[in-house]
């Protein structure tokens, strides 16, 4: 046990080392007056700083001189006494190595943000590969190398000279067995404690690093090893994308029995053009159809204050995710892309010309994007600014203006319900159109209702041997969704009331995806298995001025929700279609009427065909429900050139827009 002070003293010197560098990039590359204003986040910053530091030094340095512990507790007190100088400069140059590739690491990532004004990215490999002399050359140039490397070495020998002298002369030793077994048991479960980062969350990492809406404060929070492991993660993550033509895309287009265009444009509506309405959509976790299913308003409620909008709503049930994920979910509808790592990969400083939030800025909405969990998540706080999102919010941004709402934190974030005490607030201090998009996150395993909420009657027996392995597993899940949907219901009720609001918002909901772990009876429930429903509000005073046509049993899927969005709140506005539709309109698109899940399902009116095999085979609707026939019929070769050309449309159509980005950036 002679090398457990010892380590805990490198842990003190390392730790105040990675604090002072914490310290001297604020000092240099955040503004005084944010440093100022964001006192309270700037404190959380250093307070979970300090956690990834301690996280980082207990994997790199306190793991192998944790074993060394080990194996020298294992060999004879003879054997340690004649080796003695042996071991102490064994471990002394142990300790100096690793403390070499700490210090460097983290005192490079300096310059490293003072050059690229970020901390280690994935963009760190490119100067790898690009002109290596060129690079060195120009790091000689511009940065106080000699001084640098003297003084990491320094750093470095320093724990490394007081780790050798404690071993050598025994400085620290505990004689007492027994003391020794406690002390090490209790150092034991701090170094796990500590290497994980967390008690009751997941291991510390990159989904805990947002401190607040600031991005620069933000990036204060990983040391340059933490950063770099980001970078690495990031490039496993990494996709290349190839350059594609515009006649490729009119070619998939073609074979879809669509016009060879690109984008669409809604009518004019000059009530529109002068009434602008705020435009709220809800990105609801779990809103799966196959629970929705199961409502029964007397013995099951599953929808409590959604109830009512239901029926005077626009409720489309043959409706269905694209993408099984809720990452994938996202990049789909937000920025037209198969590539659910997106915001992760070599395109991730690339702003695309055509997302939804720049649709909406370009007639004068400020586009607002909220989370109920962390907006570090996917790396979304960089990669939606670049998108046309002017103001982003998370979790810590909710808890700063709503305290209550941290006795709700839980394992993905905070209760939904706070999430739309925020939109609430926002709408009624605008002065200007809002286009918000908020991603919801209760409805997510593990399960648990926020202990404000009582939730209604529920009936478990109804998932009997199609989910959980008991009835309270079984009711926390419909405990959770009920309340989900309830949050959503209370907050339309709330703004439908408003004697402001009620008259110029516009509010939106779907599911992600569908609720995960619920058995499957196909092929019956092929469809239901991947739907979601989609909502959709409309003040009435909005309605009278558009030309509407509902039917309820009309196809989509989530690439017709931002063609639809379009239709109802905004004149003239040209747009992206990604082969979506609207659905309230007079004419049904032909050749974009139908509904997709990528590599399970494609749904139109005549039924639903199962592309998981091969060669297709469809099912016709039962009646007007979401189940399916029994029968089977393959599909035909022109119907399995449609659905293999949409596709790869979703492949070309990332590809397109992301090269475009690419050159305009080099332009």
């Amino acid at each position: 046990m002679m090398l457990l002070i010892p380590i805990i003293g490198i842990f003190i010197y390392q730790g105040i080392l990675l604090s002072l560098n914490r310290y001297a990039m604020v000092k240099t590359f955040v503004p005084h007056e944010i440093v100022t204003e964001q006192s309270v986040a700037m404190k959380r910053m250093y307070r979970l700083g300090m956690r990834f530091d301690l996280k980082i030094l207990s994997i790199l340095i306190g793991l192998p001189l944790f074993l060394v512990t080990v194996c020298l507790s294992m060999m004879g007190g003879q054997w340690i006494e004649q080796y003695l100088s042996t071991i102490a400069l064994v471990l002394a140059i142990i300790v100096f190595l690793l403390c070499l590739l700490v210090n460097g690491v983290v005192v490079t990532n300096y310059y490293y943000f003072k050059t690229y004004q970020n901390h280690y990215d994935i963009f760190m490999f490119g100067l790898v590969e690009d002109d290596t002399k060129a690079v060195i050359k120009n790091i000689i140039d511009d940065y106080p190398v000699i001084r640098l490397l003297i003084g990491i070495v320094i750093s470095a020998l320093l724990p490394a000279i007081f780790l050798y002298n404690s071993v050598y002369y025994q400085i620290f030793a505990i004689e007492n067995s027994w003391l020794q077994v406690l002390v090490g048991l209790a150092a034991f479960m701090l170094w796990i404690l500590l290497a994980r980062g967390t008690l009751r969350s997941r291991p510390l990492g990159i989904g805990h690093a947002q401190v607040c809406s600031v991005g620069v404060i933000n990036k204060m929070v990983p040391n340059g090893l933490t950063a770099m492991g980001w970078a690495f993660m990031a490039r496993k993550l990494d996709i290349s994308f190839k350059e594609v033509t515009e006649e490729e895309g009119m070619v998939l287009l073609a074979k879809m029995g669509a016009d060879k265009r690109f984008y669409a444009q809604t009518e004019q509506n000059d009530y529109l053009a002068e009434n602008r309405p705020h435009v709220v959509f809800a990105l609801m976790e779990s809103m799966g159809s196959n629970i929705w299913v199961y409502d029964d308003p007397i013995h099951n409620d599953l929808l409590g204050s959604l109830r009512p909008f239901t029926e005077k709503s626009f409720l489309f049930k043959r409706f269905c995710a694209e993408y099984n994920g809720t990452a994938p979910s996202l990049a789909n509808i937000f920025f037209h892309s198969h590539v659910q790592n997106i915001s992760q990969s070599v395109a991730q400083d690339k702003s695309l010309a055509e997302t939804p939030f720049k649709v909406y800025k370009a007639k004068g909405y400020k586009t607002v994007f909220i989370t109920a969990g962390n907006i570090m998540w996917r790396n979304l706080s960089n990669y939606l600014p670049l998108q046309g999102v002017d103001r982003v919010y998370d979790q810590n941004d909710i808890m700063d203006l709503f305290p209550e709402a941290k006795e709700t934190l839980s394992y993905w974030g905070i209760a939904d319900e706070y999430g739309f005490k925020l939109i609430e607030k926002l709408l009624q201090e605008s002065q200007e159109p809002l286009f918000i998009s908020f991603l919801s996150i209760t409805n997510h395993p593990p399960y648990t209702v926020p202990a404000s909420y009582t939730v209604k009657k529920i009936n478990a027996e109804c998932l009997q041997q199609r989910y959980g392995k008991d009835n309270h597993e079984r009711a926390a899940m419909l405990g959770t969704y009920q309340y989900a949907c309830n949050a959503l219901g209370q907050f339309m009720q709330k703004i439908s009331e408003h004697q402001v609001l009620g008259d110029k918002t516009i509010i939106a909901a779907t599911g992600d995806h569908h609720v995960r772990n619920v058995f499957v009876d196909n092929p019956k429930e092929g469809f239901l298995s991947k739907a979601v429903p989609f909502l959709l509000h409309l003040p009435d005073s909005l309605k009278v001025t558009l030309n509407i046509h509902f039917d309820k049993e009309r196809i989509g899927s989530h690439k017709d929700i931002m063609p639809t969005l379009y239709a109802v709140s905004l004149s003239q506005a040209t747009y992206w279609h990604a082969c979506g539709q609207n659905l309230l309109g007079s004419k049904e698109q032909t050749a974009f009427a139908f509904a997709s899940s990528v590599g399970a399902c494609y749904a139109d009116k005549e039924g639903v065909v199962d592309t998981s095999v091969q060669p297709f085979i469809t099912h016709q609707w039962d009646g007007d429900s979401l189940y399916l026939k029994r029968e089977d019929n393959l599909v035909p070769l022109d119907s399995q050139e449609k659905i293999n050309a949409y596709q790869d449309f979703l492949v070309w159509q990332t590809n397109y827009l992301v090269m475009q980005a690419t050159r305009e950036v080099k332009v």
